[in-house]
């Protein structure tokens, strides 16, 4: 299952959404915290194009839509959360296309995930864990695996080739149960979930937490040969992109060119585009993007 076929090393940038209907913090909570305001659908919608717009326009290849202001996340989203996201998700497609937009469901709603970029024409979706146990903030998560294959089935999306499944490995804000290397995770990972993997994440421990190079090139060297991407899934910045380059596929961000450098803050277009403009610089010296860029 191929991941941004034609894009070489992409920059998928994260729209982190206000708190959706459905969740505890809709029309309760502020947004940014203390010095925003109370959400509405409507404007919700308004500010995923006015991001997606703002990422695409600055030289990012896609983005990725997030419900991060639905703290406290559930272990999986609840039905009008769903339904908000795929009214969101639909808004943006229209706005820069399905390839270039995907889909992550906090805290592991991976199924749910699928169904709104399935329903709303989106190209990938972002599992945080498809294939470990982990101890979180919001208690012990489960593997996904059976869940998106049975979602992938019913959806009739393996046959129609997407949306790609992105999977998280030694995902951010968790622990695993029980010792457990990087390389067995990514190995087992794509050897027994069940589902064609179309990349594997490499993280930090926190949003915007840098992932250590090490931890890419380990992942690299086991997802590669299977014809898996390794995607820098928090982290990526100016100042380490050129860390990153040669063991990653694409680089998934949001913190590091967002004003103030808050996810919950709208776009810095100054940041996104230095950004972008690197990226453009190293592809067309990367072997890899044969002139691209």
């Amino acid at each position: 299952m191929q991941f941004m076929q034609g894009r070489c090393k992409p920059l998928i940038g994260v729209v982190h959404l206000p708190p959706l209907p459905g969740s505890p913090g809709y029309r309760a909570r502020r947004w940014p915290p203390s010095a925003g305001k109370f959400w509405s659908l409507h404007e919700i919608i308004e500010y995923a194009l006015a991001e997606a717009r703002a990422y695409i326009e600055s030289g990012f290849d896609a983005v990725i839509i997030e419900n991060y202001g639905d703290t406290p996340y559930p272990k999986r989203p609840g039905p009008l959360q769903v339904a908000a996201m795929t009214r969101v998700v639909s808004e943006v497609v229209k706005a820069i296309g399905g390839s270039r937009v995907g889909v992550n469901m906090l805290r592991n709603g991976a199924a749910e995930a699928v169904a709104v970029a399935a329903a709303a024409g989106a190209s990938f979706v972002r599992v945080n864990s498809l294939c470990e146990t982990r101890l979180t903030p919001e208690g012990v998560i489960e593997p996904e695996a059976s869940r998106v294959a049975w979602a992938l089935r019913s959806l009739g999306a393996l046959d129609e080739g997407g949306p790609a499944i992105l999977a998280d490995v030694d995902v951010k804000h968790s622990s695993p149960l029980a010792r457990y290397s990087l390389r067995d995770a990514v190995r087992d990972c794509i050897e027994r979930s069940g589902t064609p993997i179309a990349g594997i994440i490499v993280t930090g421990r926190a949003t915007g937490e840098e992932a250590t190079p090490v931890d890419v090139e380990e992942a690299a060297s086991v997802a590669k040969p299977h014809g898996v991407a390794v995607i820098v899934g928090s982290g990526v910045s100016t100042a380490n992109l050129s860390r990153y380059w040669h063991a990653a596929d694409a680089f998934i961000v949001g913190s590091s060119v967002k004003v103030g450098g808050a996810a919950w803050n709208p776009v810095d277009r100054s940041k996104a585009r230095a950004l972008a403009a690197l990226a453009a610089q190293y592809r067309r010296f990367s072997e890899e993007c044969a002139g691209e860029g």
